[in-house]
This record gives structure tokens, C-alpha cells and sequence, in this order.
């Protein structure tokens, strides 16, 4: 914190000084210390992003280079379109701090900021989707209390929204246990009309300004400076910059909306989030290039003797802010009216370009309207760390074990591990456009009620590969998400991320956060996927220990199916069936759960990406499926090719006979063969019948592929043509391993 001095007394704040002087520039005097709280929280990294926004300059400009893309970055969400007269929004956020400190208040209110961004877009909220990451489990109480009360706040508040959650991943690493990160991802759908009568920012003076929704208290003020900084530095007075949600109100407060824009007459929108009232009025106004006055006592309060800078600065939850015509007002009313919805007209918008907010009498604020949304930016110092080339230079050591009990380690490890204790609490089949259950295939699928047409969308990053390399780790994970959606069958449409990162000022971490995007950046100009949003969470770092979190550039990736026939599933169909592998296995090992949890290293080679091989591969696939050739689908990712086989045999008790000669460059040691995590890899099952016919195309698109087995009834998985001897898995005994450790660790 800096302190300044304010009208002769003392003040804490979050910027520097030299901020501090700008804004006495800007105004052209002291601010008043409403106007400095709402400097303090619009200019904080949280809201301002004035360390990443030089570099996210990378990701703008997608509506331009693609025609499909309604709203990219900078907007509350980002729209596509996806044809047959449908938009679709989608956006992903972190609500890390607040969950670091009260698990189940923080994540609960992540999964609310989040629904209400999709909502300024016109659309209906319809799924959601809950990365995670945590300290490891075992024998580590705090993490166990984290993991167990974030994933009750989403699921709590989820389930009582009645929005479905449909997908999420989970990492635990040490480098999490003081910040554990919480990103949460929504997806809303709606007709292109429902989006062109959304809200706009071109406002015209005269128009009304009403708070709608939750009343305004005490929790949640300085939210967002408090996500701008260390968890170290805070203490338990940080606890009620924690906001608390009511999911029944939220349910309201989606209905109420959706049918107020329906009206017509709302001509601005905007979720009451991180800086509250202020954040809102300034972004408004300043966006709108209109300026309004507000009356502060016409705000619903519900506690008593609340300060214009409570007022300004409190971030309670289930509020929203519409700019609306005069000729409409009474309309929009009755609508609030009619689903019960509190509401106040605070104010009207005017053509002063002056933000000017009212305590009765007393003039609080005093603005330009675009003053706290032009904040300063800072062109951070970048250092590759120290401590990377010796991490990367570490070799594998031989295993000391056998390859099966290796297996059995792997498969019973908690990044690993079945995370149906997670997705179980979820209500993850409300309503009735859910296709593939949980744990059935790569990604989430939703059907568009009324068409043929269907939704795929996956997240994650692996954050131990994006530790060793980030740019090559942050194309790695696209690799993986894209991978997923096309697993299920829908092609990638485009990307939205949430960038975790530690302290910006620490040059070591924003070059974690800089190669990340660059490979980002890269990796979808490659593959003409647009970048449509995105958020930036800093300051994930413990400064006692001095690390950081593993750097987690979190991709949420969304994609398009046409036709119910052409969903492609995880499990395996039937005995007799061909199992082959497409695409190249290299000794990649490093950040790999192999060295994790078999030899407690972190460091090796991590994975690399082939753009070219990774196009060859995809087209590749999507002739099989136009030829119908494909009966189930998985991407090898952590653990190797035979753990995917494992989860690919567990739903209807097949085994496998596997032979894998020929299928690899016999330099490879056995475990750096099977226990490789090579991205852009894919298991598949089809017919022998059409054996000839696949390796035929195979050759045409130029790839790696290899026929290692076929699927037998007997519960076992049989592994030959390595160097070792033949060995079996019993199936049985792999799956009780899969299915127990968390609900172990748990004490369920």
C-alpha cells in the first residue's frame, strides 16, 4: 500500500504515487475521498489491467479478421455466430483471491460476476464450467477445506440457478496451497436478433439510470484492490471484501432482464461486479461518451449509515445497472416489477462528459467520465528464470518399479484420478440440453433445443507443462482443447482464456505471463481461431516462500457439431473392434505426471507443437468422420497412451490386448514410451473392417498412425511389443484405484 496525504490527514491506497499525482492532474485538485476510492479500485490491476493491457494487444481486432465474430475482446463477453440465426456468448473469469480466503462465498460469487457478463450480451445463460487448482490433497488439511468448499459454492450456487455445469478440470500442485485458483466459464445462447437488440454503448442524454436486483452493504468494498495484490499481504480484515451471493435472486435477475431487453428500451447494460456502482457509472458514462448525475440516497441500502464511499465502492452481489429510453421507462419497470425485482432510478445520463455523483447535497464526485477508464499502463521488465535451464536439463531417471505397478500409481493419483466426487455434487443435467454425461467424452455438449445442431466446449491448461515452457505450454493447451471439442466431433470456432499469473512487478513472472500469450497469440493466427476474450488474474504469489503459482494460461474453447449422429464419444463400443493411436510419440516427459508422482522431479523436456502435424492430424480425423469410420475417440494426455486406453475401457467393462510394435522409435525407453505426454495424440476405436481403408487415408494426410490392439471381453489389459515382457493390468483393480483415491482423501 501507499500512503498519501489527503486534505492534511493520512490515506492508504493501492496505487503509487505517481498515480496518485495523476489523478490530482487530471482533476485539477484533490480528490474527494469518494472520487480517490473510486480511482484507487478503477486503476487497480484488477480493473485497469495497466500491466497486461500493452500485451493483450495481441488479441484484438477478432471482429475484423473474422466474420463470424460478434463481440471480441473488450466487451462483456465474447459473441459468435454460429449459424441458423443463433448467437452464442461465452466468457471466462478467476475469482481466485476471494476464494483463497472464504472457499465457498468466493467461489459462489465467481459463478454469479460470471452468468451476469453473459447476461450484458442479450443471451441466455446455458451451462457453465469450473477449472480449478489446489495444493496437493494428501495429508494437507487447508487444501482439502479449499477444494471442498469451492466445489460446494459452485455446485450450491449452480444447481439453484438452474444453469447446468457442464464440464471443469482439476490440477493439484504445491505451488497452489496459499493460492488456489478458481476460474469459472459460462456460455450463453441466444438469437442473432436477441444480440443485435442488446444493449449498445451509444447513449443519448435524458436517458434513465436504474439499479436493479440485490441491495447494496458493506461486503465487497475494495474486492477488486484486494485481488490486486499478494495473499500475504492480506489478513482476516480482508475477509469482507468477500461478497456473498443469493442464486434465487440471480435466477430472477436473469428473467427479469432477458425480458426487459425484449422491450427494446434498454439501451445500456452493465453487471455490478468488481468496483461496484463505480465501475459501472464510469464505464457507462465513459463508454457511452455521455456524462449522468446519480443520486446516491435513492440506492437501496441495507445498512444503515452507509458513506457515499460504501456506496461507490461496495461490490454486493445480484446488481445491474440499466441505461434505458425515456419512452420506456414505465415498460422496463413493470417488468422488474412484475418478477419482483428491487429497483431505484438513481439517475440520467447528460452531454456533459462529467460523471457527477450526489450525497443530498453534497457533490462526491466530480468527473471527467472517461478518467477511470484511462488509466496509466506499465511496460513491465521481463527475465527468463534462473532456475529453468537446470530444470529442463534434468533426465529420467530408469524406474525403480515395474511398468504395471507404475500403472497403478499413476491411475490412482490425484491429477489423475476419477473426478466424479467433483462433478457428482454438480446439476449437471438440469434442464434438457445436456447430451453427454460427465466423464462420457472429452468435453461438455449441449444441444440448441429445436435443431440438429449441438455445442461442444473444453477447458484447462496443464500448468506443470506451462512452468517449463510457457509459450510452448500455452500452445499445448490449445492443442488439448481443441483437441477435446474435436474428440466429441465439433470443430473449434473460437477462444477465450483466463491468464493466472504471479506478481507483474516480479520480472521473472511477467515473463511467464508474456510467453504465455505470445504462444496463445500464435498458435490461433496459425489455426484462424479467434481470441474473443479473455481476463488477467496477478498477484497469484506467496511472498514468504517467494514463489509463484505454475503459470495457468486457462483456455476455454468452444465448438460446433452438426448433427446428433455426428457425436463422437469417449468409451469404448465393442469387442473386436480395432484400438489405434494417431500421431507421433516423443520422450516428453517433463511436467509429466510420470516424473510427478513416480520420481518427485518436476523438470525434463516438456511437450513441443508440430503445428503442421497437429493440422494434418485434425483433418485427418474429420475425414473419418464424414466417412462414419470412428466409434469412439479420446485424446492421450496425462499419464500416456495406456491411461487413456484404461478410462476408455471403464464404462462398459471391455478390456484390451495391446501390441505395440512398430508403433514407436525403439530409441524410447519403454516408460518413455507409455508414460509420454505428447500432445496433439488421439485414440480411436473402429471397425476392422475398415482397417485397409484408415491407413490408406492416413497415408493421403501424411501422419502417424498405428493399429495397437483390438477389444476383447475379459476385464483385463494385456500390453506386449515393448522391450519388456508381456505384463497384464487387471481392469477391475485399475478402476477401483481410479474411482477411490479423492473420495480417500476426502473422507467420504
Amino acid at each position: 500500500m501507499t500512503k498519501v496525504e489527503l486534505n492534511g490527514k493520512e490515506a492508504n491506497i493501492e496505487m503509487t504515487e505517481g498515480e496518485f499525482e495523476k489523478v490530482k492532474e487530471l482533476l485539477g485538485r484533490e480528490p474527494s475521498i469518494t472520487e480517490l476510492g473510486a480511482f484507487d479500485v478503477m486503476w487497480s490491476e484488477h480493473c485497469s489491467y495497466k500491466s497486461s493491457r500493452p500485451k493483450l494487444k495481441l488479441f484484438e481486432n477478432a471482429e475484423e479478421n473474422y466474420n463470424y465474430v460478434l463481440a471480441g475482446p473488450g466487451q462483456d463477453a465474447g459473441v459468435i455466430d454460429i449459424g441458423d440465426g443463433y448467437a452464442l456468448a461465452f466468457r471466462i473469469e478467476s475469482h481466485n483471491h476471494p476464494s483463497a480466503i472464504e472457499p465457498y462465498h468466493g467461489a459462489a460469487t465467481g459463478i454469479g460476476g460470471i452468468i451476469r457478463d453473459i447476461l450484458c450480451m442479450g443471451v441466455r445463460p446455458i451451462a457453465l464450467l469450473d477449472p480449478l487448482r489446489f495444493g496437493k490433497l494428501k495429508n494437507n488439511p487447508h487444501s482439502q477445506w479449499l477444494f471442498k468448499y469451492v466445489v460446494k459454492g459452485i455446485a450450491d450456487y449452480g444447481n439453484c440457478t438452474g444453469i447446468p455445469t457442464i464440464g471443469g478440470e482439476v490440477e493439484f500442485d504445491d505451488s497452489f496451497e496459499s493460492n488456489c485458483l478458481v476460474n469459472v466459464a459460462c456460455i450463453g445462447l441466444g438469437t442473432i436478433e436477441d444480440f443485435e437488440h442488446a444493449p449498445s454503448r451509444a447513449y443519448i442524454p435524458g436517458d434513465y439510470l436504474i439499479l436493479m436486483g440485490g441491495s447494496t452493504g458493506r461486503d465487497g468494498i475494495h474486492g477488486v484492490t484486494f485481488a490486486s495484490r499478494t495473499l500475504t499481504e492480506m489478513s482476516e480484515a480482508d475477509r469482507p471484501a468477500v461478497q456473498i451471493g443469493d442464486p434465487f435472486t440471480k435466477k430472477m435477475i436473469i428473467e427479469s432482464t432477458l425480458e426487459a431487453v425484449k422491450t427494446g428500451f434498454v439501451r445500456g447494460l452493465k453487471d455490478l461486479g468488481g468496483g461496484g456502482l463505480t465501475c459501472a457509472t464510469s464505464e457507462l458514462t465513459g463508454d457511452g461518451n455521455t456524462g449522468a448525475e446519480v443520486d446516491l440516497r435513492k440506492v437501496f441500502t441495507r445498512e444503515p449509515g452507509m458513506t457515499s464511499y460504501e456506496i461507490m465502492l461496495s461490490e454486493s452481489q445480484e446488481r445491474m445497472a440499466f441505461i434505458v429510453k425515456p419512452e420506456g421507462l414505465d415498460t422496463v419497470l413493470d417488468v422488474f416489477r412484475k418478477y419482483e425485482m428491487a429497483f431505484a432510478v438513481i439517475g440520467r445520463t447528460d452531454d456533459s462528459k462529467v460523471l457527477k455523483v450526489f450525497d443530498e447535497e453534497n457533490l462526491v464526485v466530480n468527473m471527467p467520465a472517461k478518467a477511470l477508464s484511462e488509466s496509466p499502463t506499465f511496460k513491465r521488465e521481463e527475465k527468463k528464470p534462473d532456475y529453468l535451464e537446470d530444470l529442463l536439463s534434468q533426465k529420467t531417471p530408469k524406474p525403480s518399479l515395474g511398468l504395471d505397478e507404475i500403472i497403478y500409481k499413476l491411475i490412482a493419483s490425484e491429477n489423475i484420478c476419477s473426478k466424479e466426487w467433483v462433478y457428482r455434487q454438480y446439476d449437471h443435467e438440469v434442464g434438457i440440453r445436456s447430451v453427454v454425461k460427465c466423464g462420457e467424452g472429452d468435453s461438455g455438449i449441449l444441444r440448441i433445443i429445436g435443431t440438429d445442431k449441438f455445442i461442444a466446449a473444453s477447458v484447462g491448461v496443464n500448468s506443470k507443462h506451462c512452468y517449463l515452457d510457457p509459450y510452448e505450454g500455452a500452445k499445448g493447451a490449445l492443442v488439448e482443447e481443441c483437441g477435446n471439442v474435436i474428440a466429441n466431433g465439433a470443430k473449434p470456432m473460437a477462444m477465450v482464456n483466463c491468464c493466472n499469473f504471479g506478481n507483474p512487478e516480479i520480472p521473472e513472472s511477467f515473463w511467464y505471463f508474456s510467453k504465455a500469450v505470445d504462444g496463445m497469440n500464435d498458435f490461433c493466427r496459425t489455426f484462424k481461431i479467434p481470441i474473443v476474450g479473455g481476463n488477467v488474474s496477478f498477484y497469484n504469489e506467496d511472498e514468504v516462500k517467494k514463489t509463484a503459482i505454475k503459470a495457468t494460461p486457462m483456455i476455454m474453447i468452444v465448438g460446433i457439431i452438426e448433427g446428433e449422429k455426428n457425436i463422437i464419444t469417449l468409451p469404448f463400443k465393442d469387442v473386436g473392434n480395432d484400438i489405434f493411436l494417431i500421431g507421433e510419440t516423443k520422450a516428453e516427459l517433463g511436467g509429466s505426471e510420470y516424473h510427478s508422482v513416480i520420481h518427485n522431479i518436476e523438470g525434463g523436456v516438456p511437450p513441443t507443437v508440430d503445428e503442421e502435424k497437429i493440422k494434418a492430424i485434425w483433418e485427418f480425423l474429420f475425414e473419418l468422420y464424414n466417412r462414419n469410420l470412428v466409434k469412439a475417440n479420446h485424446d492421450v494426455n496425462k499419464g500416456g497412451v495406456v491411461i487413456t486406453i484404461a478410462e476408455m475401457c471403464f464404462k462398459n467393462k471391455l478390456g484390451a490386448n495391446l501390441d505395440f510394435t512398430n508403433c514407436y522409435d525403439k530409441k524410447l525407453r519403454d516408460d518413455e514410451f507409455l508414460f509420454s505426454e505428447t500432445v496433439g495424440r488421439f485414440v480411436i476405436e473402429t471397425n476392422p473392417k475398415d482397417h485397409d481403408l484408415i491407413v490408406d487415408l492416413a497415408t493421403q494426410f501424411k501422419i502417424d498412425i498405428k493399429k495397437i490392439g483390438i477389444l476383447i471381453s475379459k476385464p483385463e489389459i494385456i500390453i506386449s511389443g515393448i522391450k519388456s515382457k508381456q505384463f497384464k493390468l487387471d481392469l477391475v483393480k485399475i478402476k477401483r484405484l481410479y474411482d477411490s483415491t479423492i473420495p480417500n482423501l476426502m473422507d467420504i
